[in-house]
């Protein structure tokens, strides 16, 4: 039994709602129109807020949502009813592939532009699809490990969003989740109502490529039409047929997923306007307009690559060994040159970085830590309040953290250098 739920959504149900929204975004049903794209998140969010009747009228989603003029006539302009129509049909073709595990299952009914939300209260079976017939690709016991870590942290990632987005509890490598007992001035600043807080999540496969190109990807290969299958030229030839396989998968870590889903529902409820991002969908305009977290390094985001010049503490690499450190540019007395990972693994560092948009009109967060656990940490001690009081209302700032770790939980954070 379908039950339709517009007003008085718990907070585990929007959560859900957004988490299934950013799936849809990111299908291959959506993903080639950015203006459906805008049209549907606008109208998910202005339903969850309960601004429906005031905010999905056509001409309001012709100027908020598609970039419209003002004074623009809809009568003669009719992109909000043909994008409308446009967005039925693309949601038609994505739940024709989710095969019914949706929950939930997000329509936009004729006549309205208002988004409704159908919840199945009863859950649904998931039969595994059948292995393929046909002979696998011969890849070398290295390149199928690699790409079959890939595959499994974004199964792993998906069905880690799930669950926490319906209740479940979680831990995280930070511990236990917990909430500020209010929200602090640096949380108010980056979740503004006025602007849309992009969280974005590491993408894995860019991480595995580069690892199998021996080299850094920069941004404008990243973003050229085609990517991945642009560096098949550079590439060695017993690699190529991993990168293309690689280019048509769409994956994140669970600490990334975990990580992101938690800030989702943390800025919702500071009353914020946030949406998890997968770093290949977004536009570089929109760091001129919007707020973002970025949840990683250099090495899963490139968008990082943008910032990466201002950043005392950006990650480097030691290219005898292939380890990752965190450099400080500019040491001063006390402060070592290189913070590094101990052998044992129970010692990382992260950089909590807080930096201006391209244009000054909005703040980016970035979590930049040797590895993902690191960057978890990091989240945490951003999220629980303590960054606060290192950040204030500063538009620029950095606090470098290690990060003490017995058998896979932090047992301490410490605040080693700040800028």
């Amino acid at each position: 039994m379908y039950l339709t739920e517009q007003e008085f959504l718990s907070e585990e149900r929007k959560a859900a709602t957004l988490a299934e929204l950013a799936r849809v975004l990111e299908s291959p049903a959506f993903r080639g129109s950015r203006r459906c794209c805008r049209f549907l998140e606008y109208s998910v969010h202005q339903v969850l807020k309960g601004c429906a009747q005031d905010g999905l009228k056509e001409r309001t989603i012709g100027i908020e949502a598609l970039q419209r003029p003002a004074d623009y006539d809809t009568g003669e302009d009719a992109i909000v009813r043909v994008t409308a129509n446009e967005v039925r049909k693309r949601l038609a073709q994505y739940y024709q592939g989710a095969g019914g595990v949706a929950n939930p299952v997000i329509s936009l009914p004729p006549g309205s532009y208002a988004a409704v939300f159908h919840w199945n209260d009863r859950p649904v079976p998931v039969t595994p699809a059948p292995l393929p017939q046909h002979e696998p690709p011969r890849f070398n016991s290295r390149l199928a490990i690699g790409i079959g870590a890939v595959v499994l942290l974004g199964v792993i990632a998906i069905f880690g969003v799930r669950s926490w987005v319906a209740g479940a509890p979680v831990r995280t490598a930070a511990g236990l989740q917990r909430w500020p007992a209010k929200p602090d001035a640096f949380w108010a600043r980056l979740f503004d109502p006025g602007h849309k807080t992009n969280i974005v999540v590491s993408d894995s496969v860019y991480r595995e490529i580069q690892y199998f190109l021996g080299r850094d990807v920069s941004l404008s290969e990243y973003l050229t039409p085609g990517y991945p299958n642009t560096l098949l030229a550079s590439a060695k030839p017993e690699v190529r047929s991993a990168i293309e396989f690689l280019g048509r998968q769409q994956t994140t870590s669970i600490g990334s997923a975990t990580l992101g889903s938690r800030l989702l529902v943390f800025g919702s409820r500071l009353g914020g306007d946030p949406v998890i991002r997968y770093p290949h969908h977004i536009n570089a305009r929109e760091f001129n307009t919007d707020n973002f977290i970025l949840l990683g390094s250099r090495l899963s985001i490139p968008w990082e690559q943008l910032f990466d010049g201002s950043l005392n503490f950006p990650l480097a690499t030691d290219h005898d060994s292939g380890h990752f450190y965190l450099q400080n540019r500019n040491p001063k007395s006390g402060e070592q040159v290189e913070y590094r990972e101990t052998a044992n693994h129970e010692e990382t560092y992260a950089d909590i970085a807080v930096v201006p948009n391209l244009a000054g009109t909005g703040t980016v967060l970035i979590l930049n830590g040797i590895d993902m656990a690191a960057a978890e940490a990091a989240g945490e001690f951003a999220i629980n309040g303590s960054l606060a009081a290192h950040v204030a209302q500063k538009r620029r700032a950095e606090v470098l953290i290690r990060v003490r770790a017995i058998g896979g939980t932090v047992a301490n954070i410490q605040v080693v250098a700040e800028r």
